[in-house]
């Protein structure tokens, strides 16, 4: 099925959702810089689908009370898993406060809800959070390479 485009650019074949193949297994995804050194934390785990798991250094346990409820619950974050971003990501976190974009960066490439998110950072350690950006970072590259010119 084809799409009405602008005037000067070409029909868009709309493909349903169930029919897109997107990503590669981990072992055809190209993940060094430049200089040929791995982009992601060397701790981090590729993912089949082309997301990753980032162990943390130093696990966080968040402790809160539900309104209304009586008892308190404990949540222990060993890891974050990472998943490629999507343009409705990007829009999200440029619309956040400066302040707060690495924070929203990660809680979308987690698929982390903000408000967990923001009590998650405050209480990551620095190297952690540090490896969660590089993680990010490794998601905003360039992409894949080619040979091509």
């Amino acid at each position: 099925m084809a799409d009405i485009a602008p005037a000067g650019f070409p029909p868009v074949e709309i493909i349903p959702a169930d029919d897109l193949v997107i990503g590669a297994a981990a072992e055809e995804i190209d993940t060094l810089d430049a200089e040929g050194e791995d982009t992601l934390p060397k701790h981090a785990r590729r993912q089949a689908d082309g997301s990753v798991i980032l162990p943390l250094l130093y696990p966080v346990t968040l402790r809160y009370r539900a309104p209304g409820a009586a008892s308190v619950t404990e949540e222990h974050h060993t890891e974050l898993h990472f998943h490629r971003l999507t343009g409705a990501d990007m829009r999200q976190i440029a619309a956040a406060p400066a302040e707060d974009r690495s924070v929203v960066a990660i809680a979308r490439s987690a698929q982390v809800r903000p408000a967990l998110m923001h009590r998650l950072f405050d209480r990551m350690d620095a190297a952690d959070v540090t490896a969660a950006g590089d993680v990010v970072a490794h998601f905003l590259g360039s992409g894949r390479r080619t040979t091509g010119r």
